[in-house]
């Protein structure tokens, strides 16, 4: 299969009729067609769009809520831009190859569903450029031998679904579906099926009258169980989805609560407490400042007219000293000059010694002339001292810290002001908590309801092969299969060949998937020695890693991105082993990835995974680096980039990449 045109009009954001060539290269050395656009800007809705031209109805959208009918879906759809009669379209041309008289062509098939807002869709196929009503009629029928809606998923994906395929143990129910129709084993299950029916009808034919009727009791309960089964399955899944919506009202509830303040009157009482704690801390504080403002911190505001009385002080205390000292010194000195005079020292070192004296005497005579103001005694002056250089320092130190703590006390009590203020009344905060409980309430019913409809179904599938053994056993003891021992040996003998053979497909293609698996993952990752082996599990299809040494590595091992590559590997490997010839189209595939990984995939995914690789991307994912590599290669066949104008909410389509 190739995909070879996309047509849409006034579809979602592409408002009137937009073409995207989609073929790639005849010589098949080009697969790649690359797609550019910002979030938002139109790549998952070509998604959308291939989807819904192949499947219709049944076509697995993300954006498609539950409860939505698909009317209403097909009436979302439309341009919001467009006219009020304006009429939707998606054109999916592709070729494919198709058997006609028993003879195999290469065909041109064109899907075209058209729609209006009433949301009723109208399908037309054509082959080869003509109007094939049989094709459409049975487009279902056939799309799902060509492309299987169950493994589309491994063709048709996105980054969303790669990373929440990477964060589960257990693959999701829609890529197990795609495991066992690659594997093979819904053919041997279906067989298995008609084999059953066909050998309990046949039992019920040869049994006597009395045995035909307990016969018929048992397959009628036999019935009734399947049918309870499928009942209760059906209300299970109408259970989850009406879950699915209790949970989202709880939430709007829960967020409705927040945003009017019902947590703040729940916490009121503690923020009151805290408040009133505050409060009284605060209080401590400005008592310590006003018990500070008592003594002498008022003495910073004259601080330089301290210290110059300090000074003024000490040079009093100097003259008074030198008065009481003048008497003594001028005897000093008297004596010295005398001494001087028995040394018989020449006349210069004489006059020099004089003119010291003089000096000293001059400069003493200046200090005892100044005026005193003060008359401060020493004990006053020390005192002062000790106020300038030790206590006024320490009782500004203790201020700034009480007034630290009590800006930051203040700031805390108005936040808790208001946020009490804020708090709801309490009218409105009852009806704010019954309208959250009431959600609550209604979601723990449902909750219940779904488990005990698990249970119920647990129940039945268990009753269903109760009554299977009973139906079995019975015939086995009182029908006379004289007569038909071939038939039922036969069917017998089929139903084990065909568990024999439904073992023997699952390991040989288990075999086949984990050596894809293995050869995909460690092509990708650059750290090949990583992993030895990947084996998977019969039963649940989940992975388990080996290293070389045969050890199981535990998969919270690998990081974010290797995890995201062993998905692309599982996906990659799935396509493989399916052995079909089909495009891979992919949004946002590098998401999450370091460059190193990137590489990989671009080096070893991107060229070689598919015949037709259409890339969707943001710039930041294959950018400027990545897309110059690709070209280097050449494998791209076509460029494309998808501008979107948030004013108009319209979306056009240029060729041309982001660079």
């Amino acid at each position: 299969m190739i995909f070879q045109e996309l047509i849409l009009q006034n579809f979602g954001s592409y408002c009137d009729r937009h073409t995207i060539n989609l073929q790639p290269s005849s010589e098949g050395t080009r697969p790649i067609i690359l797609i550019g656009g910002f979030n938002g800007g139109g790549k998952t809705t070509l998604m959308d769009a291939i989807r819904l031209a192949l499947y219709g109805q049944r076509a697995q959208i993300d954006r498609r809520k539950k409860k939505q009918s698909y009317s209403e879906f097909l009436s979302q759809c439309v341009c919001s831009q467009a006219p009020a009669d304006a009429i939707a379209s998606i054109e999916l041309t592709f070729q494919h190859v198709i058997r006609i008289s028993n003879i195999d062509k290469l065909a041109e098939i064109r899907v075209q569903r058209t729609w209006n807002r009433k949301g009723k869709d109208k399908l037309q196929v054509f082959l080869d450029g003509w109007d094939d009503p049989t094709l459409t009629e049975t487009w279902d029928e056939r799309v799902e031998t060509w492309l299987p809606l169950g493994l589309s998923n491994l063709f048709l994906f996105d980054g969303e679904q790669i990373k929440e395929l990477a964060e589960q143990d257990t693959p999701p129910p829609s890529v197990t579906t795609a495991i066992r129709s690659v594997l093979g084993l819904e053919l041997p299950d279906r067989l298995d099926h008609h084999l059953e029916i066909l050998i309990s009808k046949h039992q019920r034919d040869l049994a006597k009258d009395e045995d035909r009727q307990v016969l018929e009791s048992i397959a009628q309960r036999l019935n009734q169980q399947k049918a309870d089964l499928e009942t209760e399955e059906n209300r299970q899944e109408t259970l989850e989805q009406e879950l699915a919506a209790t949970d989202q009202k709880l939430q709007e509830a829960q967020i409705q609560f927040e945003a009017e303040g019902g947590s703040l009157a729940e916490s009121a009482p503690e923020l009151d407490r805290q408040l009133q704690k505050l409060q009284t801390e605060a209080e401590h504080h400005r008592q310590n400042l006003r018990n500070l403002a008592g003594d002498l911190l008022p003495l910073t505001l004259i601080q330089p007219l301290l210290q110059s009385a300090q000074q003024q002080g000490q040079i009093e205390l100097r003259r008074h000293q030198a008065q009481a000292a003048w008497d003594l010194i001028a005897e000093r000195d008297q004596r010295l000059l005398d001494l001087i005079q028995t040394l018989k020292l020449n006349r210069t070192q004489t006059r020099e010694i004089q003119a010291f004296l003089q000096q000293e005497t001059q400069a003493l005579a200046e200090a005892t002339s100044t005026q005193s103001w003060l008359n401060a005694d020493p004990e006053s002056l020390d005192y002062l001292t000790q106020v300038i250089n030790h206590q006024l320092p320490t009782q500004i130190h203790l201020t700034h810290t009480h007034l630290t703590h009590l800006t930051h006390l203040t700031t805390t009590i108005e936040a808790l002001t208001l946020k009490l203020q804020a708090a709801p009344s309490p009218e409105d905060y009852d009806r704010l908590r019954s309208y959250r409980d009431q959600a609550q309430l209604r979601y723990d019913e449902c909750l219940f309801k779904v488990q005990l409809s698990k249970r119920q179904c647990l129940n039945l599938r268990h009753d269903i092969e109760t009554t299977k053994a009973e139906l079995k056993r019975y015939s086995d003891q009182h029908i006379d299969q004289q007569d038909t021992d071939d038939f039922l040996r036969a069917a017998t003998l089929a139903q084990q060949t065909l568990q024999a053979f439904r073992t023997h497909l699952t390991l040989q293609k288990l075999n086949d998937l984990e050596s894809n698996i293995t050869n995909c993952f460690r092509c990708l990752l650059h750290k090949s020695s990583l992993v030895h082996r990947i084996m998977v599990d019969q039963q649940t299809f989940s992975l388990t890693l080996y290293n070389t040494t045969g050890q199981p590595i535990p998969k919270q091992r690998l990081s974010a991105g290797e995890k995201q590559l062993l998905a692309i590997a599982f996906l990659w490997a799935l396509a493989n082993v399916s052995q079909r010839q089909l495009p891979i189209a992919i949004d946002t595939p590098l998401s999450r990835l370091d460059s190193s990984h990137r590489r990989n995939l671009i080096d070893q995914y991107f060229p070689s995974a598919s015949h037709q690789m259409i890339l969707l991307s943001t710039d930041t994912e294959i950018g400027r680096e990545e897309v110059e590599e690709l070209r280097g290669k050449g494998v791209i066949t076509r460029e494309y980039l998808l501008q979107h104008d948030p004013v108009h909410q319209r979306t056009t389509v240029e060729s041309k990449y982001f660079w």
